[in-house]
């Protein structure tokens, strides 16, 4: 092998390959429900304030979780062993979606893949994040979180669709098991116990979390700002990705295929610029890139409801406007993990997510629900638009976090956090 394949399959990348593929298989369980719902609504006689309530209460059990095991499994450090123990429970959870008879087993497995799934997120994160040089966390990270957005939203409607309109709906749910029990069997075998030390060189200064130093991550401000978007970009996210094929398939009264590509594309934007943009914050820093793309995030449900006509157009602003999607993982995962110090990594990103699943996860889709239920499937589209205007305020109190920006060490090697 020459030297040149040697230091690519180093360590770093192959580890990011693996955690690429098990975050985007996170979001393909979980937004396959989604897809299905034009299936699911049929045989099961829900109607839209039902499918909110399901969505939403996976967004409560995913917060709950999230936060809970991020942070035992900062204290205990055992990150490998409780990755594998959820991963493989989230595809138990996903099989079992496929054998659901009714609305009540439906949130009930529903609430397990939220407590399954839920700390993957932080543990997938944080893990990237110590294991990455400083000057790629940005573009790893952002790798990482596009695969939500390539597997979750561009193959995945793809898949179950097919499978749903070849044979039945339950059995996208099976296929789609497998690959989590494979992912965690090669985890087990190759993946090492994440380092959180600080220190540098072959030297290591072992640490032990306190009490207080967890309580600090909750005064941090880019962490308690990073929540209040988290909020209303959750709601932005799924009450738009969840009514949007319901939208496409009533109101244009497109074909499956239509509205099956219509995802699809939206998911390779999502992906693109979700790597692109982070990949560009580790050069110019994090909030450059976060207020304009924000803004753009406004414009993305608008042109749903405008173009929803001609499928050209709406497809080309589709792809386009899903910049709006690109910052996600600055405000969710990198700002406030590279505001505390580095062992409390998870935690961070846990209270970001714990927020937003918890309270906009979990209203957002009830609220479109009740409205498209008592006006017309618009008005989700006008609710993700009015979210998005909020976050997109909230993004100018955030602090830069860029090593690039940044010209005092970051938490990995001081232990110090960006507080003001």
């Amino acid at each position: 092998m020459s030297k040149k394949n040697q230091s690519f399959f180093r360590y770093e990348n192959n580890l990011l390959i693996l955690l690429f593929l098990i975050f985007g298989l996170v979001f393909m369980d979980r937004l396959s429900i989604i897809y299905l719902f034009p299936f699911v609504a049929e045989e099961l006689n829900l109607n839209n304030t039902q499918m909110g309530m399901i969505v939403g209460a996976t967004s409560i059990a995913w917060g709950i979780s999230t936060l809970l095991f991020a942070s035992v499994s900062d204290f205990i450090g055992k990150k490998k062993l409780t990755l594998i123990i959820f991963i493989l429970g989230f595809s138990i959870a996903t099989f079992t979606s496929g054998l659901v008879a009714g609305l009540g087993s439906l949130i009930l497995v529903r609430l397990l893949m939220g407590i399954t799934e839920g700390p993957v997120i932080p543990l997938v994160q944080s893990t990237m994040m110590a294991e990455s040089t400083p000057k790629r966390r940005g573009s790893n990270l952002g790798l990482i979180q596009g695969s939500g957005a390539l597997l979750g939203n561009a193959l995945a409607p793809v898949i179950v669709v097919a499978i749903a309109a070849a044979t039945n709906w339950r059995y996208s749910f099976f296929a789609l098991a497998i690959p989590g029990i494979v992912l965690a069997v090669i985890l087990m075998f190759y993946m090492k116990e994440p380092n959180f030390n600080i220190g540098q060189g072959t030297v290591h200064k072992k640490v032990k979390p306190t009490f207080q130093e967890y309580k600090s991550v909750f005064k941090t401000r880019n962490v308690w700002v990073s929540m209040l978007m988290s909020i209303f970009y959750m709601m932005y996210l799924l009450v738009f990705t969840s009514f949007m094929p319901l939208f496409l398939s009533g109101v244009s009264n497109y074909s499956e295929a239509q509205y099956g590509a219509i995802l699809g594309i939206m998911g390779i934007g999502m992906f693109v610029w979700q790597f692109l943009l982070p990949f560009l914050s580790d050069r110019v820093g994090r909030k450059t890139i976060i207020v304009p793309a924000t803004l753009i995030a406004i414009l993305l449900p608008l042109s749903v409801a405008a173009f929803h006509t001609n499928f050209a157009l709406l497809a080309i602003s589709i792809f386009v406007l899903t910049i709006g999607f690109g910052a996600q993982p600055l405000y969710l995962a990198i700002i406030p993990s590279e505001s505390v110090p580095r062992i409390f990594a998870a935690t961070a990103i846990a209270c970001v997510v714990l927020t937003g699943e918890i309270i906009g996860g979990t209203v957002g889709p009830v609220i479109a629900g009740i409205l498209a239920d008592k006006f017309s499937l618009y008005t989700p589209l006008w609710l993700a638009s009015g979210t998005a205007v909020v976050f997109f305020l909230l993004s100018f109190l955030l602090k830069e976090t860029a090593p690039v920006k940044v010209s005092s060490k970051i938490s990995e090697d001081s232990g110090t956090s960006i507080t003001v």
